[in-house]
């Protein structure tokens, strides 16, 4: 494994550290009801709440992921892979499901918000993952 520089480092793990926390934040609002995130359409929430543990799972590893290269600790690039494939799944399955659902016909705010849900999903877990693994096999950053 190579380690990233301390500028790439420092930046991947606030990213990282950022991304984690955004994502379990908005389980814990979810979960708390404390903001309507979907839950009044019964399929909605239901395909949502399909997914808790594997979301709460990639938070967590994004979030483990940026504090180890903040740390320049080994095991930050091998998170980062796992979690850059994790958001390339979750992401796809999410585009499908809306999709199918028809959110995309007529773009409006829920729309729009989860099609940069899924295109950060797909966006950033594509360059975490090619650059995570560089890191994580010894290739160049």
């Amino acid at each position: 494994m190579k380690a990233p520089d301390q500028r790439t480092g420092t930046l991947l793990g606030v990213v990282l550290l950022f991304g984690g926390v955004l994502m379990l934040t908005y389980w814990g609002l979810y979960l708390t009801g404390l903001a309507d995130l979907g839950q009044s359409d019964p399929v909605i929430a239901g395909f949502e709440a399909a997914f808790l543990l594997a979301d709460i799972l990639l938070g967590t590893l994004l979030f483990l992921a940026g504090w180890m290269l903040l740390r320049r600790r080994p095991g930050g690039p091998y998170l980062m892979v796992v979690a850059a494939a994790m958001s390339l799944y979750l992401g796809l399955l999410d585009l499908v499901f809306y999709s199918r659902r028809g959110l995309f016909e007529s773009i409006g705010g829920a729309g729009a918000f989860e099609l940069v849900l899924i295109g950060t999903c797909l966006i950033g877990g594509s360059a975490c993952l090619g650059v995570g693994w560089k890191l994580w096999s010894g290739g160049a950053s």
